[in-house]
């Protein structure tokens, strides 16, 4: 078990693209074994097999994983002559161990989404996390542009003159009565 589980962190330093290829198809592998255990074509490896290699055994890690799970090295084959207990038993230590390092990835991903919305944010002066002042002489600065803003303001407004009220009030639009006699007592 101590061999499967360092084999398993030595598979996860590799890239997350790579590992999940791996995972997927380690997982097929050990799926067909406890599912058809008396199938011996499940249990025979090529490891000259172009697929195969690509997949699992160029993955640091994997073929050390294999052969703690019971997998017997032979000539270019790995072959599996343990029971369907202990690759089940394996099976589901690698399923734990693929999904703790797809939430680790996810993780990742996340992580580094928030980070590139900070450095974001930070580059735009409109959004709400950037700070405005940080010391007393740009804050007295805004706060007297704030009062010649409200100055302008009230410039504009007493030059236009006054305004009328609104009369939007005392129109009557729409039903002011319903149509009820659709209503009716006694179900319908």
């Amino acid at each position: 078990m101590e061999a499967q589980v360092q084999a398993l962190h030595r598979m996860a330093e590799s890239d997350w693209a790579h590992q999940e290829t791996c995972y997927v198809t380690l997982l097929k592998i050990l799926g067909n074994i406890v599912d058809h255990p008396s199938e011996a074509k499940f249990r025979h490896l090529k490891t000259s097999n172009a697929a195969l290699k690509a997949k699992v055994f160029d993955l640091p890690g994997a073929l050390e994983f294999l052969l703690a799970c019971g997998f017997v090295q032979a000539d270019d084959a790995l072959d599996c002559p343990g029971g369907a207990d202990q690759i089940a038993m394996a099976k589901d230590r690698l399923k734990k161990h693929a999904d703790d390092e797809k939430m680790n990835e996810l993780r990742r991903e996340r992580d580094a989404r928030i980070a590139e919305e900070k450095a974001k944010s930070k580059k735009d002066p409109f959004t709400c996390h950037h700070q405005l002042a940080t010391t007393e002489e740009e804050k007295e600065a805004i706060r007297k542009e704030l009062e010649r803003d409200r100055l302008e303001l009230e410039a504009e407004l007493a030059h236009r003159g006054p305004t009328q009220a609104s009369k939007a009030t005392d129109l009557k639009f729409g039903a002011s009565e319903g149509d009820t006699s659709f209503l009716k007592k006694g179900g319908g």
